[in-house]
């Protein structure tokens, strides 16, 4: 009888501590991060202005239009691609680290279109190890990338007499530099809606939009405005070094505003292998 006492008294010490541990565990190592509501719209844009530059964007639907606002770094441009859309998340991260979470909803009519977004706690921020050049430095990198020849087989796309094309790959200080060509041999401005790059699945099933991991540009050398009838322009994308997994392929993308003239290129990760310093 006294061994079964002892036996059962040591059994509820046991799950005592336990039970405690899982609790340490639960209230010391892990912490909710707030989330905010988005409304997007497939007939109006709306605006998430951020305290900081961009510096990456993760979409829980491919549905989910995004872009960076010309000219700025610390204003994404949100949209649907159409009203079909489902309820999503959307994740973003700035330059200083700031981790902002939002849960995305369709509505024909947003309540807010512009929304200046409040800088996040310290608790709220990513490690990024090393530090992300100075943004004249990164300037001054592209322009050098910008003047240079071709270095490897382009990559193409054509079509109604107009064309995108990546002409070279570079590496310095941990980033990436993508060179790309674009040209418009048309009397008809091309207007541009959207430049994006990301990495996706070489095989796509409807059930698999999350797949999709948006790769945000730290520089975007050159007017990804406009490209001007009758006129050829380069453009140098700065991006935070990176591969490709097997089986997967980024995307660079550019679409029309108003129009069908869309281009897309793929990029495999044997050609990043081959990337060249920038001299």
């Amino acid at each position: 009888m006294k061994i079964t006492h002892l036996i059962l008294f040591a059994a509820l010490g046991l799950l005592i501590t336990v039970d405690l541990t899982a609790q340490g565990i639960s209230s010391g190592t892990s912490q909710t991060i707030p989330v905010s509501q988005l409304q997007i719209s497939d007939q109006m844009t709306t605006n998430l202005i951020f305290p900081y530059a961009i510096k990456s964007v993760d979409r829980g639907n491919r549905n989910i239009l995004v872009q960076k606002a010309n000219a700025v770094e610390n204003i994404l441009q949100v949209k649907a691609e159409n009203s079909g859309l489902q309820n999503s998340n959307l994740t973003v991260i700035t330059e200083d680290g700031s981790f902002y979470s939002f849960t995305v909803e369709y509505l024909e009519v947003p309540h807010n279109l512009n929304l200046k977004i409040q800088q996040a706690v310290k608790s709220d921020l990513a490690d990024f190890g090393n530090q992300i050049q100075a943004e004249s430095e990164l300037a001054e990198t592209a322009n050098k990338v910008a003047m240079k020849n071709r270095s490897m087989r382009a990559l193409r796309q054509r079509r109604f007499l107009t064309g995108i094309a990546l002409t070279g790959i570079y590496i310095e200080k941990d980033l990436l530099y993508f060179q790309i060509r674009l040209e418009n041999q048309t009397n008809i401005p091309y207007d541009i809606e959207q430049f994006r790059l990301f990495i996706l699945d070489n095989k796509q099933s409807k059930r698999s939009a999350s797949q999709e991991l948006e790769q945000s540009p730290l520089l975007v050398y050159g007017d990804a405005a406009r490209i001007p009838a009758q006129s050829t322009q380069t453009l140098v994308v700065a991006l935070p070094k990176f591969t490709i997994p097997d089986q997967k392929h980024l995307k660079i993308e550019l679409m029309e505003e108003n129009g069908g003239r869309h281009l897309k290129i793929k990029v495999k990760n044997r050609h990043l292998m081959n990337a060249i310093q920038v001299d």
